[in-house]
């Protein structure tokens, strides 16, 4: 583990974030810090921790000004329980307009693998909560580790209740089995406002932006457009995009109980965005600026490690705080052989602020964190492309989707000079183009170096988008000549290439016991990964599990929306039976549409099954497509547990104890060697589980 540099990091932080940071472990004890009164105004985003270490922690809050151009005089608090009776350190903080009124303070000289709890006063004046944290255990300790999952939180789509469950299970919880921390896959805010699909009323209204684009106007073009909807523009309203989001009650609470790790996905910066890249409304424009805002708010209101941060033994660390740059919104023209875009304006606003990084809890299991956004390459599927599959093409032909992705290394090097689909062809136009990617040149080297270093029994993958296959199989659909195609393409299925590759890569140097966390899909999901998976007998070297959202509209009602009843293929979603709606897009997903089509017309899962077929989605185990909630892992040397929880609809307002849980599917995964293979044993649910696992 790097041993941290107290000094430039005070430096650096201090000129940053605007705020004056004095020595730690302070002797003297102001005379308001043991009689404290609760003021709710005073800190309206409550308090939060941060990628734990053996010896420190990472601890934040927002405090508002008496005058809206003061400054906050703060006291941090951090004591061994949770009356304050023994304050192990105190930290003098200021902070003012330049950070927003954040406030980040690195505690330092802690003990390993402690529960601690911590504050923030001004003038008496402390929060609702009580911060609750835990130190990571010392490198050598092996114990069991606990901790959650969690993805896409759209405050207007609905109520945070799943937040609140995950708080309430946990206090009910023995000592023993409470988690360690919590794993936020990305989408912590939304971008946009006043976007909500069609006839879904918006459970909760965001205020209007201080700044924020002119609202949209539809003009009949693109039917996902929402009239009056608006996006952030400057960092004020991504500012105000975090401080509404941190209003919520559960959320908070959840902040205040567990230290989080966090990555980000799109929404954080721009809906499927790639670089520095808008493309909210297809095709896009460069986004410098926004970009650069954006990464300035995530700085400000996410507790992260970054600046000399740990790391795997011998792998560099690379990630790096935020750094205030100027950049003009420029237009993109040549890009580097990674796939770069060498736009200077590009290159400044993605140096802005490096996240990637490596967590180390004890000997148990090293937590590699990656982004997937800032580096990946340009979408296959553009306009031109997209116009070429037509309206008759759902989704994305899996032949195609290689094809372009492999760019001028497909075919070994020899590209189809033309693609054809369906008696119709246009110029390839990657041909010329480098191998797609979605981690970049760079962190990808970091990547491969932080797996194969990693001496953990676990390595966890924090990874914000599914890497676990999704397809439909409509080659198998009858007399429709129609291709296999991938679910979407701005999740791992849009960079095949670069998957199989990371895939090889474990297998060549036997690294086992990889797990990958992912969100994005708005679906919970689990299955196996292969460096092929269309090999006759795909060769499994890690696992994935996909958590769904905690709010924002999941996988089965966006294509529930989409296939209205009269719609051919609404019966591979969803059929009547007498009068209950029968989920089958799980079915049709995991085990073929022949499966699909079976149920539909049968109506039975045992009929279906006896058809499913394994290469639909290769490696795809399960899916819960009409969830909302998160993820818990249990990792021990031996075995890690993993339960994807479902806790039904959010758009009720949830009460004292959050939503309640529909189901828990948990799936038990051996540990197992390089020259093995993983396997998902033993699934079981609490609940009634989803069509057609029961």
């Amino acid at each position: 583990m790097n041993t941290l540099d107290r000094r430039s990091f005070l430096k650096s932080f201090s000129a940053l974030a605007g705020c004056f940071i004095g020595a730690a472990g302070l002797s003297f004890r102001p005379a308001f810090a043991a009689e404290t009164v609760v003021n709710s105004k005073r800190f309206p985003q409550g308090l939060a921790s941060g990628d734990p270490q053996p010896d420190a922690v990472m601890l934040w809050t927002r405090a508002v000004p008496d005058m809206p151009a003061g400054s906050v005089d703060l006291i941090c608090q951090v004591s061994s329980d949770e009356t304050f009776a023994t304050v192990v350190l105190e930290q003098l903080i200021t902070v003012t307009a330049d950070s927003d009124f954040t406030a980040r303070f690195f505690a330092q000289g802690l003990n390993p693998d402690t529960r601690y709890y911590y504050r923030f006063v001004s003038d008496g004046e402390v929060g609702v909560h009580t911060g609750r944290t835990r130190t990571a255990p010392m490198p050598d300790a092996e114990r069991a580790v606990r901790f959650g999952f969690t993805s896409c939180q759209k405050y207007e789509s609905g109520f945070y209740g799943a937040w609140g469950r995950l708080v309430a299970d946990d206090v009910a919880a023995a000592e023993d089995e409470q988690l360690d921390f919590v794993l936020h896959l990305g989408d912590f805010i939304y971008e946009v406002i006043g976007d909500v699909p069609e006839g879904v009323d918006a459970s909760r209204k965001v205020p209007p932006f201080p700044d924020g684009s002119a609202p949209w106007v539809p003009d009949g073009t693109k039917p996902y457009w929402t009239p009056g909807a608006t996006w952030a523009v400057t960092v004020d309203d991504y500012r105000h995009l975090y401080k509404t989001y941190l209003s919520d009650p559960d959320l908070q609470a959840a902040r205040a109980r567990f230290p989080f790790v966090c990555t980000w996905d799109d929404h954080e910066f721009t809906n499927d965005s790639w670089q520095s890249h808008d493309t909210y409304f297809r095709p896009g424009i460069p986004a410098q600026k926004r970009k650069v805002a954006a990464n300035q708010a995530w700085f400000e209101f996410i507790p992260a490690l970054l600046t000399n941060a740990q790391s795997v033994s011998g792998v560099p660390n690379e990630a790096s705080d935020f750094k205030p740059v100027t950049v003009e919104d420029a237009s993109y023209e040549g890009y580097d052989a990674a796939f770069l875009n060498t736009n200077r304006d590009n290159q400044l606003a993605l140096a802005s602020l490096t996240i990637y990084r490596t967590l180390t809890w004890g000997k148990m299991l090293d937590l590699v964190v990656t982004d997937l956004r800032s580096y990946r390459s340009p979408p296959v599927l553009t306009e031109e492309v997209r116009e070429f599959l037509s309206a008759s093409a759902r989704l994305a032909p899996v032949r195609l989707i290689k094809e372009l992705d492999a760019g001028k290394t497909a075919n070994g090097g020899n590209p189809l000079e033309k693609l054809t689909f369906e008696g119709r062809e246009i110029e390839n136009p990657r041909k010329d183009s480098p191998a797609g990617t979605c981690m970049g040149a760079q962190q990808k080297s970091w990547f491969k170096a932080a797996m194969k270093n990693s001496q953990a029994n676990w390595r966890i993958w924090a990874n914000s988008i599914p890497a676990v296959s999704l397809r439909l199989d409509l080659n198998n659909v009858p007399s429709t000549d129609l291709e296999d195609s991938y679910l979407g393409t701005d999740a791992w299925q849009g960079f095949p290439g670069e998957l199989s590759e990371l895939m090889g890569f474990l297998r060549e140097n036997k690294i086992a016991n990889t797990i990958s966390c992912s969100g994005d899909y708005h679906t919970h999901a689990a299955g196996r990964l292969a460096p092929n998976l269309d090999d006759a007998n795909p060769d499994y070297v890690a696992v994935d599990f996909a958590t769904t959202s905690i709010s924002s509209g999941n996988l089965f009602n966006g294509a529930e929306r989409g296939t209205p009843k009269d719609d051919p293929f609404r019966q591979f979603v969803a059929f009547e039976s007498g009068s209950a709606l029968v989920e089958n897009f799980n079915n049709t997903v995991v085990n073929g549409m022949l499966s699909g089509l079976t149920a539909a017309y049968t109506g039975s899962s045992l009929l279906a099954g006896l058809i499913a077929s394994d290469k639909a989605s290769p490696g795809l185990d399960y899916l819960d497509g009409n969830a909302h909630g998160f993820g818990l892992a249990t990792i021990t040397s031996d075995a890690a547990t993993i339960s994807l929880v479902n806790v039904g609809p959010v758009t009720q307002e949830p009460g004292p104890e959050g939503q309640p849980v529909v189901r828990r599917a948990t799936f038990h995964v051996p540990a197992w060697s390089g020259d093995s293979q993983p396997s998902l044993e033993e699934l079981s649910f609490e609940g009634t589980p989803p069509f057609p696992f029961g």
